[in-house]
């Protein structure tokens, strides 16, 4: 496993020839540490299940520069998801939408230099999720990042210690349906999404 910083001018690089060669690496997030793989790998994804044993009916979450990206990558166009993209991201919100193939998706855009400028260049999304062991607490350091997994991801980037949410996981909501529910509360509260659909 290879350590860069994150703001090395080497690191986006590395990191996109990691991600296009199929490999997984782990990263920082503006919540908690996460591993992330190329959402169209399917082999990748399951590196991801494999080093954190997480369980097979658990989704990963979709990480998108924009949710014109995550569009085209199978998500249902969505009033009411370009409404709450416009008011919360990038932030710490993953929202529940309906994908072409009847499936759903998780949606996130995070709040985090790095992520997004690799995201960007990268144009198209990541698979990820929280960077240990499933059932154990998420990772706001590099080194407890990667210190449970079965296993190494291919690069850590190293981004110091997740301070921006104080290791706090992402508010999750679901819209499927056009029913706004909330699944997980995090930093932005059910209220504040419903004010800016109701504004």
């Amino acid at each position: 496993m290879e350590t860069l910083l994150q703001d090395s001018p080497l690191t986006i690089p590395q990191a996109v020839l990691a991600l296009r060669g199929g490999q997984v690496i782990a990263a920082p997030t503006e919540t908690v540490y996460g591993l992330m793989a190329l959402w169209k790998s399917a082999t990748a994804r399951q590196e991801i299940y494999r080093l954190k044993h997480r369980p097979a009916d658990k989704r990963l979450q979709m990480l998108a520069p924009d949710v014109e990206t995550a569009i085209r990558a199978g998500l249902k166009p969505n009033d009411m998801l370009r409404k709450i993209a416009a008011a919360f991201w990038p932030g710490p919100l993953t929202v529940i939408v309906e994908a072409n193939d009847g499936d759903t998706i998780g949606l996130r855009i995070p709040n985090h230099p790095f992520v997004l400028k690799l995201l960007r260049e990268l144009g198209e999304p990541l698979a990820a999720t929280s960077a240990n062991l499933s059932g154990t607490t998420a990772a706001i350091t590099p080194s407890d990042a990667v210190a449970h997994l079965d296993g190494r991801p291919a690069l850590l980037i190293d981004g110091g210690e997740v301070t921006v949410t104080g290791g706090a996981s992402s508010t999750v909501v679901s819209i499927v349906g056009g029913d706004l529910k909330i699944l997980r509360q995090g930093p932005i509260t059910l209220e504040d999404i419903q004010t800016t659909l109701d504004g």
